[in-house]
């Protein structure tokens, strides 16, 4: 089945992280990432030598660091944060 762009709003995006989700900042880990979208560690490293997750985040030594809410535009919305 092809997958289809959701078209989430920044709005959208921002309300998905009140109540119990207000744990997630706008600054995500890995660790973040494996509990947000509910994959296993080794899935989310897959994607980022993928370059799935390009634009959404950088790297500081061995570290990864995301910027929640273009990561969740990437994911659900399919959009080009490299350009």
């Amino acid at each position: 089945m092809p997958s289809r762009k959701l078209n989430v709003t920044e709005d959208e995006i921002n309300s998905l992280f009140t109540g119990e989700w207000a744990k997630y900042g706008p600054i995500l880990t890995i660790k973040d990432l494996v509990e947000l979208f509910q994959a296993p560690r080794k899935t989310i490293y897959f994607w980022i030598a993928q370059g799935r997750f390009d634009g959404a985040g950088c790297r500081k030594g061995k570290r990864h660091r995301f910027l929640r809410n273009r990561i969740i535009d990437i994911y659900f919305n399919g959009k080009d944060w490299t350009s």
